[in-house]
């Protein structure tokens, strides 16, 4: 059955209209006086191709939407598309108009062929449309009535972009359409810095915060020189490897308390190295602490003075002076 011209008047698409016998959007015309529109105005296209000067006059004359009566309903068509395409060919270059106007001339033709069969259609293709009707009118279907301010805004952006390339004369082949190719470029680019931007805020390492507040049993919650007193304490007395062991945790309340990291007694000495950056200065010497530790504290390995002098060494890099 033939509905495509009830469905083509239902959507904002682009009509073309005479201009000498239009009506003010808002004053419906009939089915007919609306044929008479279109006939004529595909008579002006067509001799567009011999006074292409003509096309701004046409499309000035065309108003922006018009209301056309079916029976006992009416219908807004809008006029926006036919508008600019002959607003782009009265400024286009002889290579782009020869391209625009067949687009041109097959909108009205199409337009035109779709309003003359509407009235042929037969008895039961009427009632079956008064049923389509009666079905899009319930509640469900509300939503697919109108065009939301959303796609509104949507459609307008894509005009407003057509137009800027238009001027452009960009010219990258048939079915090629530049202004999504625009739009989906922009999208990928936002979607790929989001992505980027992801990515670096969960691998960098924790972002260096002033201490607000003691945790307390932290490494810090001590103080890093009351640390080291009790390591050189011990070291009086030849306990080296319990000296190297709080000189470590003399080098972790310093950073702790420099705000390297936020305070956390739950982390174990590997996990405390990877919070420092690899390029920072400060993880050169923390590493060799680090592995002294493990060796000298976790690995039972003998220590002795020339161990805690060298770790002492390693202190005085990390900046405990």
């Amino acid at each position: 059955m033939k509905f495509r011209f009830l469905f083509l008047a239902m959507l904002p698409i682009g009509c073309a209209l005479s201009s000498p016998a239009l009506q003010p959007a808002g004053n419906a015309v009939s089915i007919a006086e609306y044929r008479q529109h279109l006939s004529a105005i595909a008579t002006q296209i067509g001799v567009l191709q011999e006074h292409p000067e003509q096309a701004a006059g046409i499309g000035a004359g065309i108003p922006e939407s018009e209301t056309v009566s079916v029976d006992t309903r009416e219908f807004v068509v809008h006029h926006r598309d036919l508008k600019d395409d002959l607003a782009t060919f009265s400024t286009a270059d002889p290579a782009k108009r020869a391209q625009l106007l067949p687009q041109i001339r097959n909108h009205a033709e199409t337009l035109l062929n779709e309003a003359a069969t509407y009235d042929k259609s037969t008895p039961d293709e009427l009632q079956a449309r008064k049923k389509l009707e009666a079905i899009l009118a319930r509640r469900e279907f509300e939503s697919g009535q109108s065009v939301g301010l959303g796609d509104r805004i949507k459609a307008a952006i894509f005009r407003w972009l057509s137009r800027i390339l238009g001027r452009m004369n960009f010219s990258l082949g048939r079915g090629f359409d530049v202004v999504q190719v625009v739009v989906y470029g922009i999208v990928l680019a936002a979607v790929g810095l989001l992505l980027v931007w992801t990515i670096r805020r969960l691998t960098r390492p924790d972002a260096k915060i002033p201490l607000r507040e003691i945790v307390p049993f932290s490494p810090s919650a001590r103080g890093w020189r009351a640390w080291l007193a009790d390591a050189q304490s011990l070291a009086l007395h030849h306990d080296w490897r319990n000296a190297i062991h709080l000189a470590y945790w003399a080098g972790i309340a310093f950073l702790e308390e420099h705000g390297a990291w936020k305070p956390n007694r739950a982390r174990t000495p590997r996990e405390y190295l990877r919070l420092v950056a690899v390029r920072d200065p400060q993880h050169p010497p923390l590493a060799a602490l680090t592995r002294r530790l493990e060796t000298v504290w976790y690995g039972d390995r003998p220590a002795d003075e020339a161990d805690f002098r060298e770790t002492l060494g390693e202190l005085e890099r990390l900046g405990c002076r």
